[in-house]
């Protein structure tokens, strides 16, 4: 296994510059005031990216614990396609020199740990202490200075969010490799919101340098809640499929806990939504989108064709239209099926190991996921 995680850790450099792009779509919200800014885009894209980033390494890291290399070859890729994605938005902020400079170092930042992901796992202490050298003495200092320059953010501000960054996604990483779930999934959470709190910072700098490419406001209460709602349902789809693949794989334990994380999820999901429709409207989402959940584990999990298809009948049938008659009642018009169907597609896919093509379908899912938030903003108002 070892080799075969090193020459895929390896490949992480030349797949971020040569992977081609996948989009994660948004439309542009005008419901709540400032939800619909070029600010506001810039923000909800920035902390998008900034957290998928986390999420990412996370599978990265289930993958390469769990020895499949198809998986770990699969999220390396998407790894790859995120760091272009952003440094898409960096480019079209600071222009062609700053963002080569940015890319550079942000691809040393991933490729470092990888190292030090597989390092662990594979209990090479050595190699793992010196990938969390190259973290802390080269890439903090690149990225703070890559960011600080071009942006006007103070090194210190930047160095401070950048160690942050590495010290939670460490502590996942062990969490992996020592096999403790229960703390893994948390952790994760919490690296996540440390990503999506950095996005919002560099977007805000960003912003502030460039109104005149980005008008508007994005500190704005709709530019906040647009990000965060989106935000959160980008972490709901990577936690869904955390939890369906551990389930379909038989991993107890991590299913458990994942389920955990994911409820989690869903209550502050719950609570986002409370903000923008009312309280009723929160406790009636965090149930919906519970119930739809509760199916889809169940149908990863199935041992035999009945529960398999009772599964995707309560699916079809009840839990989908039932989040569909809900979205409707406030407005907002989203094709809840297609995301069910492509959540299905992914579950079938982790059941029949076709790990090769899981992250793409991850991604396309957290992205029809992530629509139905900007649409929800667009009705909001």
């Amino acid at each position: 296994m070892l080799k075969v995680l090193a020459a895929c850790a390896a490949g992480v450099v030349c797949l971020a510059g040569c992977a081609g792009t996948i989009g994660l779509p948004t439309s542009s919200p005008s419901g709540m005031p400032g939800a619909g800014s070029p600010a506001a885009e810039v923000r909800a894209r920035m902390a998008l990216l900034m957290g998928e980033h986390t999420y990412v390494l996370a599978k990265l890291t289930v993958a390469a614990a769990a020895g499949r290399k198809d998986e770990f070859g699969s999220y390396a890729d998407l790894l790859a396609a995120n760091g272009s994605d952003l440094g898409g938005v960096i480019s079209k902020a600071v222009g062609a020199s700053a963002f080569q400079q940015f890319a550079q170092s942000w691809t040393r930042g991933d490729s470092f740990f990888v190292d030090y992901m597989v390092a662990v796992i594979t209990r090479q202490q050595n190699l793992a202490d010196a990938a969390l050298i190259n973290l802390n003495a080269t890439y903090v200092p690149e990225i703070a200075q890559d960011l600080s320059t071009p942006l006007n953010i103070s090194t210190s501000s930047v160095n401070r969010m950048v160690t942050e960054q590495v010290t939670t996604i460490k502590q996942f990483i062990d969490d992996a490799a020592t096999g403790t779930p229960s703390a893994f999934y948390p952790d994760v959470r919490a690296a996540y919101a440390k990503s999506i709190a950095m996005g919002g910072s560099i977007a805000e700098a960003t912003v502030w340098k460039f109104p005149d490419k980005y008008p508007g406001d994005a500190t704005a209460e709709g530019a906040k809640a647009r990000a965060q709602l989106d935000s959160l349902l980008q972490e709901h789809a990577y936690l869904l499929s955390m939890t369906t693949d551990a389930g379909s794989s038989g991993a107890t334990a991590e299913a458990a806990a994942a389920t955990s994380s994911l409820q989690a999820n869903a209550q502050d999901l719950s609570h986002t939504i409370a903000s923008i429709f009312g309280s009723k409207s929160g406790t009636q989402a965090a149930q919906l989108w519970s119930d739809e959940d509760r199916s889809f584990v169940t149908y990863a999990s199935a041992g035999d064709v009945a529960t398999k298809s009772a599964a995707l009948n309560a699916l079809n049938q009840t839990s989908t239209p039932a989040l569909t008659g809900f979205l409707n009642g406030h407005h907002v018009t989203a094709d809840v099926a297609s995301v069910t169907h492509q959540t299905i597609g992914l579950i079938d896919d982790q059941r029949a190991k076709s790990y090769a093509v899981v992250a793409a379908e991850d991604r396309q899912s957290a992205a029809l996921l992530i629509s139905i938030g900007d649409l929800m903003m667009e009705a909001a108002g």
